[in-house]
């Protein structure tokens, strides 16, 4: 694994592991579905997410753990994400 790949999936100053948010309107668009049913999923606190001031990002890991009940559309995500 090359160094700039290592840097891309740890922080440089603590180590800690680094992950890909998106934010809502992303998600949708990678789900085709509407923006209101992911903010329907953070209203009910259904999904993780983090907010940063007023935005609101979610993990990539709580997008495939929505994708994992659905095979075939677990094997799109993977595919498009290229996890």
């Amino acid at each position: 694994m090359s160094l700039k790949r290592e840097q891309e999936r740890f922080c440089g100053h603590c180590g800690s592991p680094l992950e890909h948010h998106l934010s809502i309107e992303s998600a949708a668009q990678l789900y085709d579905c509407s923006e209101q049913f992911f903010r329907n999923l953070v209203r009910d606190r259904k999904i993780g997410f983090v907010k940063i001031g007023r935005l609101v990002r979610i993990p990539l890991s709580e997008i495939t753990k929505i994708s994992d009940t659905i095979p075939s559309l677990s094997d799109e995500l993977r595919k498009t994400m290229r996890i």
